[in-house]
């Protein structure tokens, strides 16, 4: 049919809770938005998070890498959940700010592995951080999607929203480590 947008396949009775687009995105489409509305979606969580790159990278200089790290996932897990019980369009206007937030944190914690790592085993040790960070970011919207389609997209987006909050004690027990290997003139 032409100007017919494809939909997804989810049961009549429940929202599709996406698993490719990510839990913000099952809830926009939790929440009615059409095919255009969830591009909009992306690009407000994506342009916020191109922004948080450098947000976050002065801000993990200024508050040091634990106080960054409780900032932005603190305000990533409020955002998720803030969400929830908004109209579409306010909580279109929240995306940016979790993009921020959340991409944020990765600059804020790549920083760490030189801080770490002793120089000669840094190579390896990007390695490993990258390929966790990669291999996570692949699977975890399946599993929230599975989740989602199981239980409900609120459930999903509450259990993402604690699933960010455990880092908060994993950055607490960092913060005596850091700073242990001289840094070279870099």
């Amino acid at each position: 049919m032409p100007g017919a947008t494809r939909q997804s396949a989810a049961p009549a009775d429940r929202p599709p809770a996406g698993p490719i687009c990510g839990p913000c995105l099952s809830c926009s489409s939790l929440k009615g938005a059409d095919l255009p509305t969830i591009g909009l979606a992306l690009t407000l969580i994506f342009t916020g998070g191109a922004a948080g790159k450098l947000a976050c990278g002065w801000l993990g200089s200024r508050l040091g890498v634990v106080r960054a790290t409780w900032v932005t996932e603190g305000l990533t897990a409020a955002g998720i959940l803030a969400i929830l019980p908004l109209p579409l369009f306010a909580a279109l206007a929240i995306l940016p700010l979790i993009g921020i937030a959340l991409n944020g944190t990765s600059s804020v914690l790549y920083g760490t592995v030189p801080e770490l790592v002793a120089p000669e085993r840094r190579q390896r040790a990007f390695s490993i951080f990258y390929t966790g960070g990669v291999g996570a970011g692949a699977l975890s919207p399946v599993l929230y999607g599975l989740l989602g389609d199981l239980a409900s997209v609120p459930a999903m987006m509450m259990l993402v929203a604690a699933v960010v909050l455990v880092t908060l004690p994993l950055s607490w027990r960092l913060g005596p480590h850091l700073h242990r290997i001289p840094r070279s003139g870099c």
